[in-house]
Parts: structure tokens; sequence; C-alpha cells
């Protein structure tokens, strides 16, 4: 058995009657806050909450839902809305029953008003799993998946995600757990404890990815999200559970920002008779139209998918990019969408402002979309490598496991920082230091100006970076600068690709006692190493 089966074993027959994996929501209100917990056991659930521990004396009911699904075993989502809340408030409460007994008291800020010292800070990452979600914390391994609290409390706490504590949202852009339905969804059970030390204190917002597809992975994600402020239309999805909220797409506002989640999915096969491609994009150009007429208020336009619209690591960013771009870019461009944020690489990638492929290769009042893949939170599919060369569109590139801040001060700057949390390769000081750090300035939100868009297609990606985790494993620097890439093309051309697979195995082998492998994602079709028919990859201890 391997070492993930093994652990997803070990998982199997936990039970547990007080409420567990709590995790929060923003309201569709400014004063409302949602939470949502899981009870093995049908109970007449509640929320209370006050201004301290010792004062919660407001109290609402929870919807309770069962989830009959899993085979052999019953459990149960309750949904609670903690209303006529003060902005810029904590908050204390607790959620359960007097029977079963109740949950630890958490704690929340209810809409921080930001200041010029202490600006909005959003926390954005995708494609975190279980096991090795190295960005969550110092002390998560791929040799189990527990890392809840006391996991995390073994190793330093002031680095990773659960050292995020000003954070006033956090945005997991697909892909959890790996996956929400495995081990009879023992598994979706830890992930959502090992994330409550941080969502039960801060809203944890969501986009839907392909780990997230499957008949009981789409329903494992539409119930246990079920908090979400959804005002999709339609308002619900036929899940393998039962009708439930429509979180597949829907929009908010907070600081300054109006987030709208899509889900890419679509293009791909995800939908019924209701909701489906067609009434998300419609849904979303009404959407778009209403942010434009509110951008007084919310000036930047973000919006958050799971696969790539423009990336450069593999065939993800071929066809299957140009199927979503070919509908999106025209769209975000039309509304003058600052940004749009994605996982699915298993890599950090930050795009110039880029419109059909061009870009001018600056930050200060981008004339285009900013495109940014962060899906490097961890998993154990681990690292995706880079088999393309860095195009003149992309400014930053690591395939390094990490995550984002993002500091919105005002409606013209937004400050920019990927944190690297890769336990690999690298010192442990590295853990929690700033790879990429740089500023956008928009002084003029609204529609893009296609005759000031970019036209022309730069030779190279000018003042741009790649940090590729490549380059130690595979040995082929000579000292010439030369991108990875490159040398990787020269050394197939030279050799052959029976050397090239030889050195890949001989990689493979030698780190197998170590933390690291590489992704192969031939399982989604899109692998440059599927060059053979007879070529095994080595399967990593946590495969």
């Amino acid at each position: 058995m391997s070492l993930r089966l093994a652990a997803v074993a070990a998982l199997a027959g936990a039970s547990f009657a007080t409420p567990e994996q709590v995790h929060l929501a923003l309201g569709k209100t400014t004063s409302e806050l949602n939470v949502e917990w899981v009870t093995q056991v049908t109970s007449e659930d509640v929320i209370m909450w006050g201004l301290s521990k010792s004062t919660l004396n407001n109290t609402a009911k929870g919807d309770s839902v069962a989830y009959t699904k899993d085979e052999g075993r019953k459990w149960y989502t309750h949904v609670a809305t903690m209303n006529s809340l003060l902005e810029n408030t904590e908050y204390y409460y607790k959620v359960g029953n007097n029977n079963t007994g109740f949950s630890d008291v958490f704690k929340v800020m209810n809409r921080r008003t930001a200041t010029t010292a202490k600006p909005f800070k959003h926390i954005l990452f995708g494609d975190m799993g279980s096991a090795c979600a190295f960005s969550l914390c110092e002390a998560c391994t791929q040799q189990s998946l527990v890392c809840d609290a006391a996991t995390c409390a073994t190793n330093r706490t002031n680095v990773g995600l659960i050292s995020e504590t000003d954070a006033d949202m956090f945005l997991h852009v697909g892909d959890f757990a790996y996956n929400l339905a495995d081990g009879n969804g023992t598994v979706g059970d830890q992930f959502f404890k090992n994330i409550e030390q941080v969502a039960a204190n801060a809203p944890y917002m969501i986009s839907h990815g392909n780990h997230e597809d499957t008949h009981a992975n789409l329903a494992h994600f539409l119930e246990r999200f079920r908090l979400m402020p959804s005002n999709a239309v339609p308002p619900t999805y036929l899940s393998h559970n039962g009708r439930t909220t429509n979180s597949l797409y829907f929009s908010w506002d907070h600081g300054l920002v109006h987030y709208v989640a899509i889900s890419t999915e679509m293009w791909f096969g995800t939908g019924d008779l209701t909701a489906n491609l067609l009434t998300m994009l419609e849904w979303l150009k009404d959407d778009l139209k209403k942010a434009n007429e509110n951008r007084d208020k919310f000036p930047w336009i973000i919006i958050h998918g799971h696969r790539s619209i423009y990336c450069s690591c593999d065939k993800d960013c071929d066809a299957g990019a140009e199927l979503i771009r070919l509908e999106m870019e025209p769209i975000m461009f039309e509304n003058g969408v600052d940004f749009f944020i994605n996982g699915h690489e298993h890599n950090y990638e930050r795009m110039w402002p880029t419109y059909k492929s061009k870009s001018d290769q600056s930050n200060i009042n981008p004339k285009a979309t900013v495109y940014v893949v962060t899906g490097a939170a961890g998993s154990h599919e681990m690292h995706e490598p880079f088999t393309k060369p860095q195009p003149s569109w992309s400014a930053f590139r690591s395939n390094s496991f990490s995550y984002t801040r993002m500091f919105v001060y005002n409606s013209s700057h937004i400050h920019w920082q990927q944190v690297q949390t890769d336990p690999t390769l690298f010192p442990g000081s590295d853990y929690g230091r700033v790879i990429d750090d740089t500023w956008f300035v928009q002084e003029s939100h609204g529609p893009f100006n296609a005759s000031l868009a970019p036209k022309v297609k730069p030779t190279s990606c000018g003042d741009c970076s790649e940090y590729d985790h490549w380059a130690p494993l595979l040995g082929l620097e000579d000292g010439s600068g030369r991108s990875m890439v490159d040398l990787i093309a020269e050394f197939r051309k030279k050799n052959g690709d029976d050397a090239w697979r030889e050195k890949l195995q001989f990689l493979m082998n030698g780190l197998q006692s170590n933390l690291t492998v590489w992704e192969d994602v031939r399982e989604d079709g899109n692998s440059d190493g599927a060059w053979a028919k007879d070529f095994k990859w080595t399967t990593s201890k946590s495969a």
C-alpha cells in the first residue's frame, strides 16, 4: 500500500459528535458573516456570538442538510448567519448545541476599515491538499493528511498561512484536499479540520477546480461550501446529493475589490440544463455591467477561476487555455477587469498586463488585464515543471511552493507579494521569504480602450524573472546564463530523448528518499514527459 493510501485508510472510521470543520464566508451584506460546520449526528445546532467570549448573547439557528452519498455513513452540514454586525468590529462566536456540545470559541473581525499604515490584506492561493499542504504551515508533510492546529503548533507559527492572522480574507482558487470525496469523504473532513485554524477566523472564499469535477467530488464541494454568498442565476444547482446553493459562480464586494468567482470547468463539461456555460456567461456580463456602475465604491475588479487563460508552463497553456481565452478575454477587456487569478498549474506565474498575447510590460496604468497563476500551495501531485520558454508577456514565474499576499491600499495602488513555502530543496530559513514583490498602479478604472491596448509583441520578456526549481535537480547549468528550458532543449537535441528519459528516471529514483517529486500531468493529457509508451514515471511515496 502506498504512503498516501495508507494515510487515507487511517482516517476511515473516524467519528465525531461535536461540531468541527468550522469555516467562514462573507455574507450578502456588510452586516453579515456566514458560518458552516459539520457534525456526524443530526441536531438542531445554533450559532452564538457577541463582543466577548463571555457575552455570546446573540443566537441564530443553523440550516442543517444531510450528506448521504458516502458509502456507509451519513453526516450533516450546518450553515448559519451572524447578522446585525458592525463594521470594523471584532466578534466572538461558537457553534453547536447543549446536548452534543459546542465548538471552541473563535474570533473574527467584520469588515475592517483599512488605513494607509494597514491596507486591506487578501491572501490568494490554489491547489492545496490535505497532505503536502506546505503553504498552510511549516509542519505539514507528505507523510500525513493531518495538519491541523495541533500539528502546526509543533513548528514555527510565524510563517505560512497560519501566520496571516491579520488577513481580511483568504481566497482558494480551486482544487481542495485531493480529493474531497476520497476515503469515503474522510479526506475532505481532514482538509476542513486542517484549515479551520485560518478559515474559522477570517472569510475563506473559493472557486471551483477540476479536482471537484466528479459527481462525488462536486457534491462534496457544493455542500461543504454552501455558505457562500451566492448571487448566481440560477441560485441553486442539482448535485449528486440533491439541490443546493449554486457556488460555481457568484460575486461579492470586499476591501475596495469586486470579486467574481467563475467555474472554468464549465468549458470542459461541468453543468446541467439550468446552470451551465451559457447561463454563467450571461450572468457574468450582467454582473460586470453592474460592477462598472459601482466602481466609485469598488474600483478594482478581480475575476478568479481555476484553469489558466494565460500561462507558459506546459500544454495546459495551449488549447485548454485558448478555449477559455477566446470567450473570456474580450469580456474582461471590455469591462476593464484588473486581474484574473487562477491555479491549476502547480507553480506561480505573474503576467504583464496582456491583451491578445501582447503586452507593453508595465504595471503603471495597465491597458489590459493582469493574469496571475498562483496554484502552488501544495498537494501530493507536487510541482509543475516549466517545459516552455518564458514568453514576452510573462513577468515572473517560479515552480517552488508559495502563496500570494495582495495589499489593497486605495483605489489606485495594490502591493503584490509571493511568499515561498517550499520545504524541499531549500533551507528552513527560506520558508516564508518573499520571492516576488511588485506594485500595480491604476489611476483610471473602467473599460479598456482598444486604441490604447498593447499592440506589439516584445521580442523578449524584458525585465522578467524565472525561479526554476528544476535547475539544481537536472544538473544542466553550464554557466552560460541560458534558461533551463533552453538547456533542456539543447540536451535533448544533442543526446536524444532516450538520454533525456534516462536522466529523468535517475532523477526520480534519487528523489524516492527525499520529499520532492515532479507532477506527472499526463493524467490531464498535458505532460511534456509523455514521450514514449514504455516510459514509466517512478511514483512518489505519497502517490
